[in-house]
C-alpha cells in the first residue's frame, strides 16, 4: 500500500512539475512583443531602421545603416534569441492588406519585420507554431503586442 502512495505522488510530483508548453509558447510570444516595442523605441533614438528577422530556430534584431548589417549581440535585451523548441511554422500577416509570408522550413530565408520608427504602424499579426503548441500574437497600430491565441 505504501508502495503504491509513492508511485501515485510521484507520478502526480513529475506531471506538475513539466512545464505546460502552450504557456512557454505564449511566454516567447509576448517577450516579442515586448522587444519589438523596445526596437521600436531603439529605430526612434538612433533614427536608424531596425528590422526583426525570424527563422523557424530563432531570431534577432538587425541594424542596417550605411550598407552594412549588424546585430546586438552586446546588447542583453535585443540579442539574438532561440526559439525553445524549435518552431514548425511561423507567419507574419498584415492585417491591412491581408498578405501572408510563412515559413514552414527550416532552410527556408527569415522572416523580417521592420521596428516601427514611426508612431502609428500597419497592424499585423505573428502566429507561432510547434509540435506542441500555437499561439498568434496582434500588433496595432500603436505597435503594442496582445495574445489572440
Amino acid at each position: 500500500m505504501v508502495l503504491v502512495l509513492i508511485a501515485v505522488l510521484a507520478g502526480v510530483v513529475t506531471i506538475s512539475s513539466r512545464p505546460d508548453p502552450q504557456q512557454a509558447l505564449v511566454q516567447q510570444a509576448q517577450r516579442v512583443g515586448l522587444l519589438m516595442g523596445l526596437a521600436a523605441d531603439e529605430a526612434r533614438l538612433r533614427r536608424e531602421p531596425i528590422d526583426w528577422e525570424a527563422d523557424l530556430r530563432g531570431y534577432r534584431f538587425v541594424l542596417e545603416s550605411d550598407s552594412a548589417r549588424a546585430t546586438f549581440a552586446r546588447d542583453d535585451m535585443l540579442r539574438e534569441r532561440s526559439w525553445d523548441p524549435p518552431l514548425t511554422r511561423l507567419a507574419v500577416i498584415d492585417l491591412q492588406s491581408g498578405t501572408v509570408r510563412s515559413l514552414l522550413s527550416a532552410e527556408a530565408a527569415p522572416v523580417r519585420v521592420p521596428a516601427a520608427q514611426e508612431w502609428v504602424q500597419a497592424p499585423w499579426r505573428l502566429e507561432l507554431r510547434n509540435e506542441l503548441a500555437a499561439v498568434a500574437v496582434e500588433f496595432d497600430a500603436n505597435g503594442h503586442a496582445g495574445i489572440v491565441q
